[in-house]
């Protein structure tokens, strides 16, 4: 006597691979020690907030951002997104380019030791009266992670 494998149904199949790709997704990317938003950060030691912040602007200046808030202990980037920005975030007819706005902060973390952390909004109608913008996806983290560490490579903090 045959015994036959009993098949699952599709549902429960679909629900196992949403839930699976979940747990890779969410479960790949964990905030850095001591971040306390979640997104990108980086812990610096032995410099002022004055010291973190020029590095910072040099850096994100390199990779292509302006500085639209040049501030000691509150920063903010832009540039112009990519097309792989606008497919996900903006108009598919790409009549107006999506934008990507980050928002940078020199927080205390100790004696002497400062916490540079940042959060990245892709931005719908640059410059517009009713701009909207989105919280950049946490897949995007890296981008920004290499870019904290870089600055604080630059201050021998890494």
């Amino acid at each position: 006597m045959k015994t036959r494998a009993r098949k699952a149904p599709l549902h429960v199949l679909a629900g196992l691979l949403a839930v699976s790709l979940a747990v890779f997704l969410g479960g790949c990317s964990s905030p850095e020690k001591g971040s306390s938003n979640g997104f990108a950060s980086v812990t610096i030691r032995g410099n002022t907030p004055g010291q973190i912040s020029e590095a910072a602007i040099a850096v994100f200046t390199e990779a292509g951002y302006t500085v639209v808030v040049p501030g000691r202990t509150r920063l903010v980037f832009e540039k112009q997104g990519s097309s792989m920005n606008n497919l996900a975030y903006g108009s598919w007819l790409g009549d107006t380019p999506v934008w990507i706005r980050v928002r940078a902060s020199v927080v205390p973390a100790g004696e002497a030791t400062y916490r540079l952390e940042c959060r990245a909004w892709m931005v719908r109608d640059h410059g517009a009266n009713l701009e909207e913008e989105v919280k950049a996806s946490s897949l995007a983290r890296g981008t920004y992670q290499k870019l904290l560490d870089e600055v604080a490579r630059r201050l021998g903090s890494r």
